[in-house]
C-alpha cells in the first residue's frame, strides 16, 4: 500500500515538532513533493548513495537525521555534488524531510534512545538552550570501570573506536549524555557532578580540561551517538503506516576504516 508523503510528514513532525528545534537549525523539509509512496530511506545524512538507493527502491521519500540544507543554497550547478544530488531528486520526485534538533529534544528522540540504550535510571535534563532541553543526567544500576564502560558502550552502540579523555583509575557510575555534537556543555556536565559524559565531537582542549577537571570525556563518534534514532523512527512508522518497506543506512558515508 502506499501512503502520502505529506501523511508522514504530518505524523513525523506531530512527534519531532518544529518549535523544538534550535534557532540555527534546518529541520523540517528540504524538498517536498505530492506523491505516494510504499518505501522509505531513513539516513543521518543525505548523499548520493542514499538517493541512488532511494531510486532503487522506487522510494520517494528520504527521510534524515541532518538536515540537506543548513544555511541557504545560492545556485543549483549540474556536474557539482550538491547540485548533482538536488537534480536527482527533483527530476524524480523524492521528498526529503530531515529532523536534527527538533529530535534530539523530541519525547523518545535522541537523547531518550541513547539513555533507553544504555539502561540507566533516574532520568534529569543537562542543561537548556533557548529554553530546550539538552542532553540528559543517569545512572547505572552499579559502578563501572573504565573497561566495563567500554565493554557496554561497544555492544550497545555498535561502536569500535571510543576516545576516552581523564583519569583512567576513576569509576562511574552517574553520567551525563548528549547525541551529537557535545563540547558546548562539557562545564554543565562538570557542575551537575557526573563521573563521565558521554558524547561526541570532543577537541584536544577539552580532553586537558578534563583531567584537570577529573571529569572522564567519553567521545563515541558523531555517527554512532545519534544513529540509535533510525531503528526508532522505522518502528514509529510501523506502527503507524504498516505496508512501507525500509531502508536504514547502517554505516557513515564519510569514514573509511583501513
Amino acid at each position: 500500500m502506499k501512503y502520502p508523503v505529506e501523511e508522514i510528514k504530518s505524523f513525523m513532525e506531530s512527534w519531532a515538532k518544529d518549535e523544538y528545534q534550535l534557532s540555527w537549525d534546518n529541520s523540517g523539509s528540504q524538498v517536498e513533493f505530492k506523491e505516494n509512496t510504499d518505501s522509505v530511506v531513513l539516513a543521518m545524512d543525505v548523499t548520493d548513495k542514499v538517493i541512488d538507493k532511494a531510486l532503487e527502491m522506487d522510494a520517494k521519500l528520504i527521510i534524515s537525521h541532518h538536515p540537506m540544507f543548513f544555511s541557504g543554497s545560492k545556485n543549483i550547478i549540474e556536474g557539482t555534488y550538491l547540485g548533482d544530488n538536488i537534480i536527482k531528486l527533483i527530476k524524480n520526485n523524492i521528498s526529503v524531510f530531515s529532523y536534527h534538533t527538533s529530535m534530539d529534544v523530541a519525547d523518545d528522540g535522541v537523547n531518550d534512545t541513547l539513555f533507553e540504550k544504555l539502561d540507566l535510571k533516574n532520568k534529569s535534563t543537562l542543561t537548556y538552550e533557548e529554553e530546550k532541553p539538552m542532553g540528559l543526567i543517569g545512572e547505572f544500576e552499579r559502578e563501572l570501570t573504565l573497561t566495563d564502560l567500554d565493554k557496554l558502550l561497544k555492544e550497545k552502540l555498535q561502536v569500535c573506536k571510543i576516545k576516552y579523555y581523564g583519569r583512567e583509575d576513576r569509576n562511574i557510575k552517574k553520567v551525563a549524555i548528549l547525541g551529537g555534537t557535545g563540547s558546548d556543555f562539557i562545564s554543565q556536565a562538570k557542575e551537575v557532578g557526573v563521573d563521565a559524559y558521554i558524547t561526541s565531537d570532543i577537541k584536544y582542549h577539552d580532553g586537558q580540561r578534563a583531567y584537570e577537571d577529573d571529569l572522564i570525556l567519553v567521545d563515541v563518534g558523531h555517527f554512532c551517538s545519534e544513529r540509535i534514532i533510525l531503528p526508532k523512527i522505522k518502528k514509529k512508522l510501523q506502527e503507524n503506516f504498516m505496508d512501507l518497506d525500509f531502508y536504514i543506512q547502517e554505516s557513515s558515508s564519510f569514514e573509511l576504516d583501513i
